[in-house]
């Protein structure tokens, strides 16, 4: 993978771990990651994730209050960055059908394309696969810190 800067963008998955108690490794990784990307000013978000984190927090999981969501969300809000709309929505019918992901995976890969991520950390997606110039990667198959550091 190239060295520089890399626009990463973090499923919702990510920002649930690292609020989640019930998952204490994968929450200080997830952390780990997220200071990391934020640091280095590349992390991209979209409106579809920060909605979601908002479901999974107040209803899936019940982590916190509503009103808590919401400042979460708030904060999470400057790095939304990634489009979401109907060109993004066209862009993942070809990402479905020429790749086989699953409706909301494919509105987050076309996203992410859009803002020209290049790297998609998810640990729920096919690790290492590539689509077009994006890479997925799983978080818990890898040390974040060297692939930074190449």
């Amino acid at each position: 993978m190239p060295n520089g800067k890399m626009s990463c963008f973090v499923d919702t998955n990510l920002l649930v771990y690292a609020m989640d108690p019930g998952e204490r490794a994968k929450r200080l990784q997830a952390k780990d990651l997220l200071k990391l990307i934020i640091n280095r000013h590349t992390l991209v978000l979209s409106p579809q994730s920060l909605n979601e984190y908002y479901r999974v927090l107040t209803e899936k999981r019940d982590l916190v209050p509503r009103n808590e969501a919401r400042r979460l969300v708030w904060a999470w809000s400057e790095f939304c960055k990634a489009p979401y709309d109907f060109q993004v929505a066209q862009q993942a019918w070809e990402i479905q059908d020429r790749h086989g992901f699953g409706w909301w995976d494919s509105m987050l890969l076309a996203s992410a394309t859009f803002a020209g991520c290049e790297l998609f950390f998810s640990e729920d997606m096919q690790h290492e696969r590539v689509i077009g110039r994006l890479t997925i990667l799983s978080p818990f198959k890898l040390d974040p810190a060297a692939l930074f550091s190449r």
